[in-house]
């Protein structure tokens, strides 16, 4: 029987989610529609200029997402303690912002008429911490723009967003790369830095933009620290031929590692996962032999991941879990709080994640 999301989606509680969803009748309607010739590309980039929208208005960050042809792929966290912070004017500029007036900026009128009206104050502030208002922002805008491009009426979407509470790091390192290894597993991609419209790209060029402006600002050396680490990186990233972007570097995504002003979301450096994501890209590519490479086997230890079961929980982890996923003990304690005794995957947690860290020498 299936499960109300409100049961494990719970406002005003922090989460980790990997949401999805998929066009109606799988359908490109966001590619190439070989039936009819027509390109439907651009509306990747609509997807991606809404996340960043979003993610500036809502307090919840976007780690990780992967559009493709016929459905997306998302990972985001929700913050309910920076709701908290935010005062009512802010609130209300933030909520008048993603719904303006006549498409207009906000009005300091239409702002104190809601600063002044508490209880719609505090429903606005539930509603900016909330995964589902935050999931109809981007679906609606995506459908009602679709369809009026089309010209035509209907669902776009075959259903509301699938959702999975990613329990702890092991989970949510796993589902990450999952999710950025999108186009290499679809063979559309056979790199990390040329599988468009991902996360992954988006750090690697926000990455590569900062260390640019570092070199032009320190030495203007070629082999910087931070030039050096990202080569090794990733190995077959060509930083030589790599055109400058004169738009500003910061990433809009949540941080792979804290800083001082952002939490970051994983405990490991962005050259890290960079590395992470592309040894298990190789992995998952057809010419490539399908081993895990030695140099992997510390990080995955350490984000409590089992190296032997790596390559099959980063292929299949959309179908190997359901409602949830993460370490066997965090299963099991999420299906106590749901009121039940077995949860879809707790036999692939068993094999993918270990029970304990490892020990430091």
């Amino acid at each position: 029987m299936a499960l109300p999301r409100s049961k494990y989606v719970r406002d005003g509680q922090e989460g980790v989610y990997h949401c999805f969803n998929r066009c109606v009748r799988r359908a490109f309607l966001c590619g190439f529609d070989a039936t009819t010739g027509r390109d439907f590309s651009h509306r990747k980039v609509w997807m991606v200029d809404r996340l960043r929208q979003l993610s500036a208005i809502f307090a919840i960050e976007v780690c990780a997402y992967s559009i493709m042809m016929n459905h997306y792929h998302l990972i985001l966290r929700v913050l309910p303690d920076l709701v908290a912070l935010w005062s009512d004017r802010e609130v209300a500029i933030r909520w008048l912002t993603l719904f303006p007036h006549h498409g207009e900026p906000p009005t300091e009128s239409q702002i104190d008429a809601l600063v002044n009206c508490s209880e719609r104050i505090a429903e606005l502030r539930r509603r900016l911490g909330s995964l589902s208002w935050f999931m109809a922002g981007l679906d609606e805008f995506i459908a009602r723009a679709a369809n009026k491009e089309d010209h035509v009426k209907g669902r776009f979407w075959e259903s509301r967003f699938k959702c999975q509470a990613l329990l702890d790091d092991a989970a949510i390192a796993a589902c990450m790369v999952y999710v950025d290894l999108n186009l290499i597993r679809a063979g559309l991609a056979t790199t990390p830095e040329d599988s468009d419209f991902t996360s992954i790209q988006e750090r690697i060029r926000a990455w590569y933009k900062e260390s640019t402006i570092h070199r032009s600002s320190e030495s203007k050396m070629p082999n910087t620290e931070d030039a050096t680490e990202l080569s090794n990186a990733i190995p077959e990233y060509r930083q030589a031929n790599a055109p400058v972007d004169p738009t500003p570097s910061t990433c809009w995504l949540c941080p792979i590692q804290s800083d001082a002003s952002r939490r970051g979301i994983l405990d490991m450096t962005d050259a890290e996962y960079f590395d992470l994501v592309d040894r298990s890209g190789r992995i998952l590519r057809a010419d490539k032999r399908g081993a895990i490479d030695p140099d992997l086997v510390p990080i995955l230890l350490r984000i409590q991941a089992n190296p032997k079961q790596w390559q099959d929980t980063i292929s299949f982890f959309g179908s190997r879990f359901r409602l949830a996923a993460g370490l066997l003990s965090n299963l099991r304690h999420f299906a106590n709080q749901l009121g039940r005794q077995w949860l879809t995957g707790v036999a692939s947690a068993r094999a993918a994640f270990s029970a304990s860290p490892p020990q430091s020498a």
